[in-house]
């Protein structure tokens, strides 16, 4: 019986693989199907280079279906049904289309899109072998039915980075089921899992052989010499005379990029001589063949009297919104002046800044750079090296930056733009320190100075503190766990603390170590950064929320009073860290099919949570009973998770914040004035021969604390005094002192604040005013010192528990030792770069319970909960059947 089948594989395969012979390709741009009329549009296409849409459309009842059927076998973009009335089936419109390719995706995401189609009653796609790239989504339509008895999964190519949403569409359970039923309404017996509608299988091509493979082979197969299948090729195993590529066609073999030569219709690779055979233009930038030149380039006659497309960038660019890069993209030189002045504070540019002009080396005009409230800084011109001044604005100024809220920073560190002509014109930019403008002086190669007129020192940087008055911080990671770190400063020096009002702490996720300030940066908010405030002197924080086994780049800076008279602020540099791993989410999908009688391949998509490095798949599976309403007409039950509640749960990280505009000063400070600021004077520098008067004056002061805090004055010292006023007067005496001293010496007490305060008070009777001074700042030094370590037990973060010694512990014992016990693990222990495993040798026409799981390197117990699935077994009779109706 086996022989048998593999001799019906292999008659198969070469059927597939024989050369067949193909009309000239008919090649149409993106279509949009809106009417019956626009059909004709789409009559004669065999492959659409863009997207197919077909929205709103309403067919009368009386059309026929030749008006609707087409060509189409290759879509290069994207497919989809959007609100159309009338149309039950789309067999009638691509009964040929095979691949989607998804190269540009339906709102960045989607390459198949079926939604809200009231009269839909099937997809009807039955030729349809492989979606390259891009999600699925198929919803809220609902009268449609075989959408779950499709191999979705087989469809994407097994991939893991591909999903697909189906719901809302009519319930599985009032539809119909593959093969239908015979005219007794019994099920017929030759009936198959997957299908597109009640009399079309779905297209499986199935590899010459998976069994004794390489395993580098995967799930692909191999040929009977033992080598691999390639996923390159669909609708065969080798890359070589395949009639169908996944990527690229070149010199009859099937490659995943162009290299050293030209893509045609995204999908063919060819050489320059091919594309002039073509009548097309071989255009250098990105290396296309195109049929006319691009916006930013100018047709040109070649020495050779051939058209070819020279890359023009000339005139003066004006950049409003991010629709306006396109004419600048791949531009080296700017042959003329940038403009950008930028009015939409909501739209996300700052990226497509960074994309566009990443290239730009040279500008031979001018850089103009106004009213621009999202720009935090010019890094966006990352290879600008030259502004040459061929225009001047005003004939005088080759860069201007006027009116930037949100501005902070020019060019990156250590990195200067030479100004050939001119000077330069900054005004208004709040948040633009002036000293950081003054280092431009070296880049004028004119030799003009900035002059006040030019630069304003009172219009930039008026809003930030800048020059000597910026401090630095040194955080450092004291404690980090899965999901939380501690970050600890250094202690602020006495005299900054008082208009230290607390800090905020800015991190993100930085997969690699080249985060700075201002990359990716919104003045108004849609970048990457999230921050947590602090708003206490506490020189600790925790922050929570973070993803295990994840790199973060994190800074630190004050928050500070600000007055006329003391501007002081403090920032970090960035840093690093990286939270420890931790147990994995499930899985996030699992699928199960039979191909044989006796054998299931399960796919899973790996954890959308991994938590940490995943090191292995545990897999394990037995034989499942069903009861007879549970097996009866389930023939979809291979495509749903057993536990969907668990593998499709969602978590809500927290999303970065946004970072502008930020309150004023006024708004975000509290200003508390200090009692003693005033007192501090008369205390520490008084005349010893006013001594009494000013005994007078603070005659009730107990201690520093209550002068201070502001309390009722009482006595100036405690019961030392008692013993300070016994000793000076027995000085005229040297026989009577100790005696005097002896009947007055009073019991000594613990040293505190309070006798640290009353000793620098004595003091003053004693000593000179430096040294008076010096015992006082160490004093108020100590007790700041010890308001930024207050509450330490709020700032204690968890660690998992160790392992135990017993591994056999009770629970009692586990929690009186805080340890936990290891499991033990039982099942297939797979790699875990391996997405995929056939079980085999099991039982005909039996559903089986396959679970998988997903194990952490070095975490205790790192094992996630089980992701499990109904699959059921072909049957024998099934084997050949499927086979003969895939031919």
């Amino acid at each position: 019986m086996y022989r048998k089948v593999d001799m019906w594989h292999s008659m198969l395969w070469l059927l597939l693989l024989w050369p067949v012979a193909t009309k000239t390709e008919s090649i149409c741009e993106s279509l949009e199907i809106r009417q019956l009329s626009d059909f004709e549009k789409l009559r004669n296409c065999s492959i659409v280079v863009g997207h197919v849409r077909i929205a709103n459309l309403q067919l009368p009842g009386n059309v026929s279906l030749a008006d609707l059927r087409c060509e189409v076998t290759e879509i290069t973009d994207y497919l989809m049904i959007y609100r159309s009335t009338g149309l039950f089936t789309l067999e009638s419109i691509f009964p040929k289309l095979r691949i989607i390719r998804g190269q540009n995706l339906l709102l960045d995401r989607y390459a198949l899109t079926v939604y809200e189609n009231r009269n839909l009653r099937e997809l009807g796609l039955v030729e349809l072998l492989r979606i390259q790239k891009g999600f699925i989504r198929i919803e809220s339509n609902p009268m449609l039915c075989f959408v779950e008895t499709v191999d979705w999964i087989y469809l994407l190519g097994n991939s893991t980075t591909q999903h697909f949403a189906i719901k809302h569409n009519k319930s599985p359970n009032h539809c119909p089921v593959c093969g239908g039923r015979s005219a007794d309404y019994s099920y017929r017996v030759k009936k198959t899992i997957n299908c597109w509608n009640m009399h079309t299988s779905q297209r499986r091509l199935i590899p010459p052989k998976t069994e004794g493979c390489p395993k580098s082979c995967g799930s692909n197969g191999c040929d009977s010499k033992g080598n691999c299948c390639s996923r390159n090729c669909i609708t065969g195993c080798s890359t070589q005379n395949c009639t169908l590529c996944a990527n690229f066609l070149r010199n009859g073999r099937c490659v995943d990029q162009c290299y050293a030569s030209y893509e045609l219709n995204k999908r063919k690779c060819v050489s320059a001589k091919e594309c002039r055979q073509l009548n097309l233009i071989p255009l250098t930038q990105g290396y296309r063949c195109v049929d006319h030149c691009p916006n930013n380039h100018k047709p040109v006659l070649g020495g050779n009297g051939t058209l070819q497309c020279q890359m023009e960038c000339k005139g003066v660019f004006h950049v409003k919104r991010a629709a306006d890069l396109d004419q600048l993209q791949d531009c080296v030189t700017i042959n003329g002046s940038l403009i950008i002045e930028l009015v939409d504070i909501k739209e996300k540019v700052i990226s497509a800044l960074e994309q566009a002009l990443d290239k730009v080396k040279e500008i031979t005009g001018y850089l103009k750079v106004q009213h621009s409230a999202p720009l935090m800084s010019l890094s966006f011109l990352k290879n600008l090296d030259t502004i040459r001044g061929d225009e001047l604005i005003e004939n005088k100024y080759v860069l201007s930056v006027m009116n930037n809220y949100h501005l902070e920073h020019i060019w990156k560190a250590n990195r200067q733009v030479a100004l050939q002509r001119g000077t330069i014109f900054f005004h208004l930019n709040p948040r633009l320190c002036y000293d950081k403008i003054l280092k431009l002086q070296s880049s004028i190669k004119s030799g003009l100075k900035i002059s006040i007129a030019d630069v304003s020192p009172n219009s930039n940087g008026e809003r930030v503190v800048c020059g000597n008055s910026i401090r630095s911080l040194d955080p450092q990671v004291e404690d980090v766990n899965s999901t939380a770190v501690r970050i600890v400063l250094d202690y602020m020096m006495w005299d900054d603390i008082e208009t230290l009002i607390g800090y905020s702490y800015h991190y993100m996720e930085a997969p690699h170590t080249n985060v700075t300030m201002y990359d990716g940066r919104h003045g108004c908010g849609h970048d990457n950064w999230l921050m947590d405030v602090s708003p206490t002197k506490n020189r600790r924080h925790v922050i929570s929320n973070l993803k295990p086994y994840t790199q973060y780049a994190y800074f630190v800076k004050t928050l500070t009073r600000t007055d006329y008279h003391m501007q002081i602020d403090a920032y970090s540099t960035i840093q690093y860290f990286r939270t420890l791993p931790s147990k994995s989410s499930p899985v996030s999908h699992v699928f199960g099919t039979s191909d044989y009688s006796t054998q299931i391949t399960v796919n899973w998509w790996p954890p959308r949570r991994p938590n940490g490095n995943i090191t292995r798949y545990i897999v394990n599976y037995e034989l499942h009973n069903l009861t007879e309403p549970e097996a009866n007409g389930k023939n979809y039950a291979n495509v749903k998770p057993f536990n969907i509640n668990d593998v499709d749960c969602e978590c809500y990280d927290l999303e970065p914040y946004y970072s502008g505009p930020q309150p004023e000063d006024e708004n975000y400070y509290n200003k508390e004035q200090s009692i003693y600021e005033d007192a501090l004077p008369d205390l520490i520098y008084v005349s010893r021969r006013n001594l009494e008067k000013k005994k007078e004056k603070f005659g009730k002061v107990k201690d520093f604390e209550d002068l201070i805090a502001g309390r009722p004055i009482e006595s100036m010292v405690n019961s030392k005094k008692t013993s300070t006023t016994t000793s000076a007067t027995t000085t005229t005496s040297t026989t009577t002192t100790s005696t005097t001293t002896t009947t007055t010496t009073t019991p000594k007490t613990p040293v505190t604040q309070s006798s640290l305060a009353a000793d620098a008070i004595q003091s003053t009777t004693m000593e000179d005013p430096e040294i008076q001074y010096e015992k006082y700042r160490q004093y108020v030094e100590e007790k700041m010192r010890m308001a930024q370590d207050t509450d330490l037990e709020e700032f204690v973060i968890l660690h998992d528990m160790p392992k135990c010694d017993n591994a056999n512990a009770s629970i009692a014992n586990q929690l009186e030792q805080k340890c936990v016990v290891e499991e033990e693990l039982s099942g297939i222990s797979l790699s875990g770069s391996q997405l995929y495993y056939n079980l085999t040798k099991l039982q005909p026409n039996q559903y089986y319970r396959v679970s998988v799981r997903a194990c952490v390197d070095g975490v205790i117990n790192g094992c996630s909960n089980p992701a499990t699935i109904l699959v059921k077994t072909m049957s024998i009779e099934a084997d050949l059947t499927n086979f003969s109706e895939c031919q």
